[in-house]
């Protein structure tokens, strides 16, 4: 592992910069031109060679010049550091698009236009009314082969069904009741808060010596208690023509993602974590890999964003429970230094108004 000195750093993050301007390898020649490196093209070059041997650039022919991995771009965003505010115009536009107090998914609608146009990426934005009341009944009723219904009583009669996948080898009768009451035996009787500290403290403590059933019941009590905390949902989607130019072979799993509300929610709420209302932080994800949710375990394989990059956020608007969520979904050559200091005063913005 080489160490990445002063000097490196610097000719790596001018990579970055270049790459996230134009798009192309940029070659040792014009990164002394564009970035005012003071180094000689031929030290620039050793250096560059450095830092492919280290995985940060990649050459994609002998000819070409150099492009930064996702590692490479994963330290150029470390290093950004505290950024700084939007700028007023974008401030305004921003404030004036959520205006009135969100009381639905119409009122977040211009917010997630305003949001997509501003940073040419895919804008989502939700709202989940994460109940918090006790779970007091679950019951696994069988549909067809390994396919299934949970239904899920919450303290007030609030009662949500949730279709799941099953492990192939507990889909049969016997072993769906004795799934049924390991799941009761760790859920019911607890908040979803709680029963998702529990489930994952398990969950972390025991995963290398799990049996069949208990791992089963774990994975399908994570997933459970996220679906019916994200139960009613307010989404809106914005900029999906943007990724029209995509060839990546994933593009169609993407877009099936923004049909599925409750999956796309799942999926924000596994990578972002809470962030104080007051000072929300954004979370960046680089050539992220979503992977299949908790509930289908039969879907083999990486899902949907691998190269790829998500700028996100999550806060919680007032002390009853909601999560409120913005992210930017978009190439890996994302400007990071605009999207991120937008999605934390937009999240900021969304968590304002709608504790109102």
């Amino acid at each position: 592992m080489i160490e990445l000195s002063p000097r490196r750093q610097r000719i790596l993050f001018a990579v970055c910069r270049e790459y996230i301007v134009t798009g192309r390898a940029v070659a040792s020649g014009a990164l002394c031109q564009a970035h005012g490196l003071e180094w000689s093209s031929a030290t620039i070059r050793n250096e560059l060679a450095l830092l492919e041997e280290a995985g940060y650039v990649v050459q994609p022919h002998q000819s070409a010049g150099r492009l930064p991995t996702a590692k490479g771009i994963r330290l150029y965003v470390r290093s950004l550091g505290q950024l700084p505010r939007p700028a007023p115009e974008i401030r305004r536009a921003v404030d004036v698009s959520l205006s009135e107090p969100v009381s639905g998914p119409e009122g977040m609608r211009a917010a997630v236009q305003v949001l997509s146009e501003l940073a040419s990426c895919v804008a989502v934005t939700f709202v989940s009314e994460d109940r918090r009341g006790v779970m007091l009944q679950i019951d696994l009723v069988p549909v067809q082969g390994r396919r299934a219904m949970v239904a899920v009583t919450l303290a007030g009669g609030h009662t949500r069904l949730h279709p799941v996948t099953l492990d192939a080898k507990l889909a049969d009768k016997g072993a769906l009741v004795r799934l049924q009451e390991k799941l009761r035996w760790l859920c019911v009787g607890k908040t979803l808060a709680e029963a998702r500290a529990e489930l994952s403290r398990l969950w972390a403590e025991q995963e290398a010596r799990l049996d069949r059933l208990l791992a089963e019941s774990l994975r399908l009590g994570l997933w459970l208690v996220t679906a019916a905390a994200l139960d009613p949902l307010w989404v809106q989607i914005a900029g999906q023509r943007l990724l029209a130019g995509q060839s990546d072979h994933n593009l169609a799993q993407v877009l099936a993602l923004f049909d599925d509300y409750h999956g796309l929610a799942e999926l924000l709420c596994q990578l972002l974590p809470e962030q104080a209302r007051d000072q929300p932080r954004a979370e960046v994800h680089v050539a992220a890999e979503l992977r299949p949710t908790l509930a289908d375990p039969g879907q083999a394989g990486p899902c949907v964003l691998a190269g790829m990059s998500l700028v996100g956020c999550r806060v919680q608007p007032a002390d009853d429970g909601r999560t409120a969520v913005v992210a930017l979904l978009g190439p890996d050559r994302m400007d990071y230094e605009a999207a991120i200091p937008l999605v934390e005063y937009a999240a900021g913005a969304l968590a304002a108004r709608t504790s109102e």
